[in-house]
Parts: structure tokens; sequence; C-alpha cells
């Protein structure tokens, strides 16, 4: 029996999260969203790769690259909140 790859759970999700982590950092509101987003795309991305490395050759590369392109958009995202927050928080920013 031949085995299909599949696609890697919560790829596109960890993306999304990602991607809307970096725009919404610099909402002034919309700061702790950011960042929320950002480590819950964290937690996804590194459970992502840490079942792929266990099952190599299970997995869509596509997927794969999906979940690492996330991973590094939410390290990103992640980042960037805590600056606007410091900021905000510390009226540098009127």
């Amino acid at each position: 029996m031949k085995q299909t790859e599949k696609n890697l759970p919560l790829s596109t999700v960890t993306l999304i999260f990602g991607a809307l982590s970096i725009p919404l950092a610099f909402a002034r509101h919309l700061v702790s969203l950011a960042l929320v987003l950002a480590i819950l795309a964290l937690i996804f991305g590194f459970w992502g790769m840490r079942k792929s490395m266990r099952q190599q050759g299970h997995y869509k590369a596509f997927g794969i690259a999906r979940m690492k392109l996330g991973f590094r958009m939410a390290i990103a995202g992640a980042f960037c909140s805590l600056v606007m927050w410091f900021l905000w928080a510390s009226n540098m920013l009127f």
C-alpha cells in the first residue's frame, strides 16, 4: 500500500496568524491581539515543525515551507508588537 503525502496540519493557520500579527502590531489598540496571534503562530509552528521532523517524507514540502514562513513571520510580529507595546506604554508615541 502506497502512502500519500498529506498537508501539514495547521500550516495555513500558522501562516495567516503570523502574517496578521505584523500589521496589527502597528495599530494602537490591537498590539495585544497581535502578540496573542504571534504566540499562537509560534506554538503551532513549533508543533508542526516537530511533527514534520518526526515523520519525514510524510507531509508535502509546500506545507512545510508554509509553516516555516508563518513561523518566521510570527517571530517578526512578536518582536514588533513587543516594541510597539513598550513605545505606547512609555508614551514615546503620542
